[in-house]
């Protein structure tokens, strides 16, 4: 009961962390108008928060595999908030761009850490207990714009503020709970020191590790491609190619993000169950023709195709990182880094080529070319050796 409730709690964590990241789309009009900033200056605030929140992650992953330091979990969370509750009320371009700095710092600084304590306190149901610490990121990414909505109709800009005091009390639940936390995640790591030291042939099999761990990033890259390029695209089409409302645009891809926080859930739970290369190569097989039948979709039927690509894409989050904490399970921090932080960064950068692509080919074909990424990824996840492999507490 113990390791559930800490499991909820770093998902929670997750969640108000992840949800200040989501806001901040919402805020770039607001800013734009006030200060009346250019495209490109509005471009340099997305380019400096993807690269301090994701890209810097396995820097605090590697310094989390040398000491513990549970601390970054309630300072991850709070920075992350005040640096949201900063780009509310700074009076300036530079003044927004160091309350961006702000935050990513503290998304950094949580994720890596945050990963780690999930997998060391989660038994043998891993991937389970990292699914349920990766959807409450994937909701907060969903739930991020709505509050940052209600907030500006409340107070404007600088009500967004306001939200500070979510992340202040979550903030001290987790500071609270380090003890616990560090208890348990200490006891299931003397038992798989054990379980190492009784099957010498790990060093054996661990053999060819860093080729693996390239084709896992490489993978979640093409993934994170996907997911963003959708994203950020969907409320586009709808508007100007099928002549939908925003209110529309806004649905499909509420239902997009959302379906995705349950497909982690699933994703999870299969691959204890399947194994963790099942589970990626059939939600890759799948996402191409999901996301295809979207695009020809109107009305419900493209509300349903978005739920079920969303969910079959998704699902293989917290897949993924299990996976490589696994590969390299002495260094889960870099491990966590890598993956949520990097491999998710260097796919969020791939937004400027696709908004480059979309003003000299149009929305429509960028979406088709998005949709045909998971192809190389199904590739490549053929390619992966199964985990059983890899795992420190196979014993037979």
């Amino acid at each position: 009961m113990q390791q559930l409730s800490l499991l909820f709690l770093l998902s929670f964590g997750h969640l108000v962390t992840d949800m200040t990241s989501g806001a901040l789309p919402v805020l770039l009009p607001v800013i734009r108008s006030e200060f009346s900033l250019s495209y490109t200056a509005i471009g340099v605030i997305i380019l400096v928060s993807n690269l301090i929140s994701s890209v810097i992650q396995p820097l605090f992953g590697v310094w989390s595999d040398r000491k513990a330091i549970l601390w970054l979990l309630p300072a991850g969370c709070l920075l992350a908030g005040a640096g949201l509750a900063l780009v509310g009320f700074a009076p300036g371009y530079l003044l927004i761009l160091f309350a961006v700095v702000i935050n990513g710092i503290g998304v950094a600084a949580y994720h890596p850490e945050a990963s780690k304590q999930s997998f060391l306190i989660s038994g043998e149901k891993k991937a389970t207990a990292l699914s349920i610490y990766s959807v409450g990121g994937n909701i907060g990414h969903g739930l991020g714009p709505v509050m940052a909505a209600l907030l500006l109709d409340l107070g404007g800009r600088p009500g967004v503020g306001i939200f500070l005091i979510v992340p202040v009390i979550t903030a001290i639940f987790l500071n609270h709970s380090l003890p616990a936390i560090k208890q348990l995640s200490d006891k299931n790591a003397r038992g798989a020191k054990k379980d190492l030291r009784a099957n010498p042939s790990d060093s054996r099999m661990r053999k060819g590790v860093v080729l693996v761990l390239f084709l896992v990033v490489m993978i979640v890259i093409l993934r994170s491609l996907v997911h963003l390029g959708m994203t950020n695209f969907i409320p586009f089409y709808v508007e100007e190619y099928l002549n939908g409302s925003k209110h529309f645009g806004a649905l499909l891809l509420t239902v997009f993000l959302l379906s995705g926080a349950v497909g982690t859930i699933f994703g999870g739970i299969a691959a204890d169950w399947l194994g963790r290369k099942r589970v990626m190569v059939l939600s890759f097989a799948l996402v191409t023709p999901l996301l295809w039948l979207l695009l020809i979709s109107n009305g419900i039927w493209a509300v349903v195709f978005a739920a079920l690509s969303g969910f079959v894409l998704i699902s293989t989050f917290s897949v993924t990182v299990v996976y490589a904490q696994e590969l390299i399970p002495n260094r889960v921090g870099l491990a966590s880094g890598l993956i949520l932080g990097f491999a998710f960064g260097v796919g969020a950068l791939g937004g400027l080529a696709f908004g480059a692509a979309a003003d000299v080919w149009g929305v429509p074909a960028v979406l088709k070319a998005i949709s045909l990424l998971p192809i190389p990824a199904f590739l490549l996840s053929l390619w992966l050796p199964h985990e059983e492999r890899y795992r420190l507490t196979d014993t037979h």
